[in-house]
C-alpha cells in the first residue's frame, strides 16, 4: 500500500515509475469536468492501465465487502468530498464470501478474521491498494457530500509486482 499527494513532485522519485506516469497524465486533464465512466490514457498501455471516474453517495460499512485483486492494483484518488477507506494485509487465510471473478479481477472476503485499519481519504491524495492489501472504500462518514473519485487500474506487471 502506498499513500501520497498527487501534487507532491518532490516525492515522485520514490514512487514506482508508473505512478509518476499516471499522475503526470492526470495532471493534464480537467478531472472536474471529465465525464463519468471508463477512460484511457494518451501515452500509456491501455491494456494494462486505465481509469474510471465515479460519483456516488457513500455506504455504511455493513453494506460493503472486503475485496482484493489478483492482477491489478487500485490507485484511488478522491477529487471532491471525502470518504473512509479500510485496509488490512491479505494473509490468504480469510474466509471467501464470493469466489474470484476473473472478468472483474476481484475476490470478496467475509469480515471475520480481518483486522481493518481505517483512513480518512481526502481530496488530492492517492491511495494505492496492491494485491496483498484487502480493502474497502466508499465507506460512509460524517460528511454527506457526494464523492467524485478516480480509480486507476494498474496491471501489476507495471509495478513489478509478481
Amino acid at each position: 500500500m502506498l499513500i501520497g499527494h498527487i501534487d507532491n513532485s518532490a516525492m515522485r522519485t520514490s514512487y514506482p515509475a508508473i505512478i509518476d506516469d499516471v499522475l503526470n497524465e492526470l495532471s493534464a486533464l480537467d478531472l472536474h469536468s471529465l465525464a463519468l465512466g471508463r477512460h484511457e490514457f494518451n501515452n500509456l498501455d491501455n491494456q494494462k492501465v486505465w481509469f474510471v471516474l465515479l460519483e456516488y453517495n457513500k455506504s455504511p460499512l455493513t453494506d460493503l465487502q472486503p475485496e482484493v485483486h489478483q492482477y491489478h492494483s487500485d490507485l484511488q484518488i478522491v477529487l471532491t468530498g471525502q470518504e473512509t477507506m479500510a485496509w488490512a494485509l491479505d494473509t490468504g487465510k480469510h474466509q471467501i464470501n464470493q469466489p474470484y471473478n476473473p472478468d472483474r479481477d476481484i475476490l470478496f472476503y467475509e469480515y471475520q478474521g480481518i483486522d481493518l485499519n481505517y483512513i480518512a481519504a481526502i481530496p488530492g491524495c492517492f491511495y494505492l491498494f496492491t494485491p496483498n492489501v484487502v480493502h474497502i472504500t466508499n465507506i460512509q462518514d460524517d460528511d454527506q457530500q457526494i464523492v467524485r473519485k478516480l480509480v486507476v487500474k494498474i496491471h501489476n506487471d507495471l509495478l513489478d509486482i509478481k
